[in-house]
């Protein structure tokens, strides 16, 4: 009966993640596009891919894409997913550590690093890898969750007992390193890059059940949405305050 519960949640949270509901994703999406506009024939790297969503999405796109992360039970489902979704052959997916990135120098034209740094211990060390990887004029976007923020208190759960544990089992996920718009910048000055964009999303967070549970879901995301495009259209300081902070780079 466990593990029947567990295998439901799994799936209903690959269904949800499926259909890049996640703002985070949202945000890659559209950082992404200002920069390449189109992913056909772009090498994409991502790091921390999980069950392989955004892999599976940019394949479909065209992409070559590769897609890492340390959880085998994740890349299993991910390989099963980009079976179902037709998309395998332009997908591989490999097991491996952030820390420890098993590529040359200058490897990918797009690296994609998405709510993955801050369930990494020595995230120094991964970021540092993430850049070596990014190929010359190419493009480095990632995502972290922000401190500062309405995740406030659902940051703090996290932090302090860390994930369900059915996350943990699947997707190796301990407790989170904290994050902010400080910590990032600080992060981001360490290498040789040249920061294109920094925005945030999801200036009204809920955790995903509630959300589900009162059925809000979609007015939130609309509201989110026109708040978010408000304060990047008149460059508001409040726009390093969203749930999750993007940043997108190039290498120089």
């Amino acid at each position: 009966m466990v593990k029947k519960t567990t295998e439901n949640l799994i799936s209903d949270l690959i269904g949800r993640k499926i259909r890049l509901d996640d703002p985070w994703y949202q945000l890659i999406i559209k950082m992404l596009r200002s920069a390449v506009h189109e992913f056909y024939g772009k090498r994409i790297l991502e790091v921390g891919c999980g069950f392989g969503v955004f892999c599976v999405y940019v394949a479909g796109a065209g992409a070559n894409v590769i897609g890492l992360d340390v959880s085998s039970r994740a890349i299993h489902k991910a390989n099963d997913l980009a079976k179902r979704m037709r998309v395998q052959n332009r997908i591989a997916f490999i097991i491996a550590d952030a820390r420890f990135l098993p590529f040359k120098d200058y490897a990918s034209e797009i690296v994609v690093c998405s709510e993955t740094l801050e369930h990494v211990p020595d995230y120094e060390r991964a970021f540092g890898e993430l850049v070596r990887v990014t190929n010359k004029s190419g493009y480095l976007c990632l995502t972290v969750p922000n401190l500062l923020s309405t995740s406030l208190f659902e940051y703090v759960v996290l932090i302090l007992i860390g994930q369900p544990q059915y996350v943990k089992n699947e997707a190796c996920l301990e407790k989170e390193q904290i994050f902010h718009i400080f910590k990032l910048r600080e992060l981001l000055n360490r290498e040789d890059i040249t920061i294109k964009m920094i925005r945030s999303t999801d200036f009204l967070h809920f955790p995903p059940r509630v959300r589900e549970t009162l059925k809000i879901s979609e007015p939130l995301k609309i509201i989110s949405h026109k708040i978010e495009d408000y304060i990047e259209d008149h460059d508001l300081f409040f726009k390093y305050f969203g749930a999750n902070i993007g940043v997108l780079v190039r290498k120089e």
